[in-house]
């Protein structure tokens, strides 16, 4: 059994962490392509979905009701039941889903892209393991090894047909729906 810090393991550490870190770079180059728009819309929506953005509106809010109730001294300017904060409120509402819906979309699109790179490397995984059992049954066969006939062997010695699979797969779901 392979201990972790061995050196084939320090190297597959390297490659993963090099692999991560291709992605990440990828994934830092599409943010970089955004509009000044959207990566401000991202960064407002990414706020608004902390504790400090609660925090920050509900002090706003009870320093608005508490100038408007009398309670710094001062003439309400909003009297209760303070229809221009709910009327800044609802705007406010509309905005934030925006900027909340503007983030969405961006991070279900880089969702797609890692989905499709994870079926793009799943199906190279898959090539490379039909090959490598082609491979172990031919030199079984030139050492003339005796294996035992595999019906589910021989099935997954040959090439996946993606498209049946995904065919049926879609007509597995329509029929569901």
């Amino acid at each position: 059994m392979a201990r972790r810090d061995t050196p084939d393991a320090r190297q597959a550490n390297h490659q993963a962490a090099e692999n991560i870190e291709a992605i990440l770079k990828l994934e830092k180059e599409a943010e970089q392509e955004l509009s000044a728009f959207h990566r401000l819309s991202h960064a407002f929506g990414g706020f608004v979905g902390t504790i400090y953005f609660a925090v920050l509106q509900c002090v706003a809010v009870l320093a608005w009701i508490g100038a408007n109730t009398g309670f710094f001294g001062n003439a309400p300017f909003d009297p209760y039941p303070f229809p221009l904060l709910a009327t800044l409120l609802a705007l406010e509402a509309v905005l934030l889903t925006s900027f909340v819906l503007i983030r969405q979309n961006t991070m279900d699109r880089r969702s797609e892209r890692r989905n499709h790179l994870d079926l793009q490397i799943n199906l190279l995984a898959e090539k490379e393991a039909t090959s490598i059992l082609n491979v172990v049954r031919e030199i079984a066969e030139h050492l003339k090894v005796d294996v035992a006939p595999d019906p589910e062997r021989e099935a997954l010695s040959k090439d996946t047909p993606v498209e049946d699979i995904a065919r049926d797969l879609r007509a597995k779901e329509e029929e569901q729906s």
